[in-house]
């Protein structure tokens, strides 16, 4: 049985707040006594192109809460499963014992301090992965980490999403300025019979200015020898995969597979160029299987949600406009938009590459797609599938230099 891969995203990008304290961070008190805290603000990976991310979390009046988790582990010993008391979450020895996996770590300290904490979170992890420590082992990890908190003012290690709620709530605004790197889970459920998904957020940073802005995912995409549609690549130059995505349904309380469609973006290709056509006909390759049965890859997807800009030209003129320029009055760049034209606003999961590495012993793609243990049924065993996003008849994008198409693999499919 193939182990379950987490999908996960790395975004880098100026963060927007809204100025609606309570659509920034929303509290709800239900009749059960449950409170629910969700925080969620949009990551820009430019003006044309961005994305929410969020965290959720509550607790119970009305009945004793606990803290769920998991421990670090050693050179020879697994961590295991935690159950904290509520009033224990806070506390420094309690984070200590956690695993950064199962910890949201909120870091806005600026560069010159994070070199130093990264040294200390060197140090001590060599000394976590011992099985036991010497009594000067101790002594060196207690000073290790009175260093570490003494240094990390900016900085803080939660083991529930409702105490970094509290926190970012009442700090990110006073960094909105900066630039931020999220990374976290890409995680999907159904609620009144859709589906939706959320971006997770497990750490996140402040980062240079010059950092490169992105919106990527690593997704583990399932998919059949049926998923692959070409029907509309002559007028969109884009194929499109009707794909599955495993993830937890908190409504029917398991693993199940979502409906998730993917795009292979060629419209920033140039056909005349060999390179182009032989690497889009890899991306296309992979989605050709000829057996029946139910595959799965490791892709990097480009996350967009906004509009493309596209050329601007004389189609685009008023007849006065037109006239003018027939007269030597005025030349087309004259009519152009500041800052570019767009196009028509669309949400696409735009495939970059897939990811042919060993993940573990279950999940090794380094010769590409794998055949999994699902049977067809299991991925159509959904309350509603999925709708393909209709075609638009947008103009062909903008084209950078052929050095650039030639050298950003990564980017000639976003």
């Amino acid at each position: 049985m193939l182990s379950k891969l987490q999908n996960k995203f790395e975004f880098i990008g100026n963060v927007f707040i809204s100025n609606d304290k309570e659509k920034f961070h929303e509290v709800k008190e239900f009749d059960s006594g449950w409170v629910k805290n969700r925080l969620s603000f949009v990551v820009q990976e430019s003006k044309t192109n961005s994305v929410f991310v969020e965290l959720e979390g509550g607790y119970s009046k009305s009945k004793p809460n606990k803290v769920y988790s998991f421990s670090k582990g050693t050179e020879n010993k697994k961590g295991s499963k935690l159950e904290i008391p509520w009033e224990d979450r806070l506390k420094d020895e309690t984070v200590n014992m956690v695993a950064d996996f199962s910890k949201i770590i909120i870091d806005f300290n600026d560069e010159s301090v994070k070199e130093k904490l990264n040294d200390l979170r060197y140090k001590l992890r060599v000394l976590d992965n011992k099985d036991s420590l010497t009594e000067e082992e101790k002594k060196s990890r207690s000073k290790l980490l009175d260093e570490y908190k003494e240094l990390n003012v900016n900085g803080a290690e939660f083991i529930h999403e409702y105490d970094a709620i509290q926190f970012l709530s009442e700090n990110l605004e006073k960094y909105k300025d900066k630039k931020f790197k999220i990374t976290g889970s890409v995680e999907y459920n159904t609620w009144k019979g859709r589906n939706f998904r959320k971006f997770k957020i497990q750490t996140i940073e402040i980062v240079s200015n010059d950092t490169p802005s992105q919106l990527r995912a690593n997704l583990d995409v399932f998919y059949t020898n049926d998923s692959l549609d070409e029907t509309s690549f002559d007028e969109e130059k884009k194929y499109f995969i009707d794909a599955y995505v495993l993830s937890y349904d908190n409504q029917a309380k398991r693993d199940r597979f979502f409906p998730q469609q993917l795009v292979i973006n060629a419209k920033k290709l140039d056909f005349n160029n060999e390179l182009h056509l032989k690497r889009l006909e890899l991306l296309k390759n992979f989605f050709k299987v000829d057996e029946d049965g139910v595959y799965h890859l490791l892709w990097e997807v480009n996350i967009f949600r906004g509009a493309d800009e596209v050329d601007f030209t004389e189609d685009d003129l008023s007849p006065n406009q037109k006239e003018m320029i027939a007269l030597g009055l005025n030349t087309l760049d004259d009519f152009k938009p500041k800052g570019g034209m767009l196009g028509e606003s669309r949400e696409e999961n735009r495939l970059l590459k897939p990811i042919l590495k060993k993940v573990n012993d279950s999940n090794d793609f380094t010769e590409g797609a794998l055949t999994s243990t699902y049977e067809v049924e299991d991925l159509t065993y959904i309350p509603q599938q999925a709708q393909k996003t209709a075609p638009s008849e947008g103009k062909e994008e903008s084209k950078v230099t052929e050095e650039e198409k030639d050298n950003a693999f990564d980017d000639l499919f976003a």
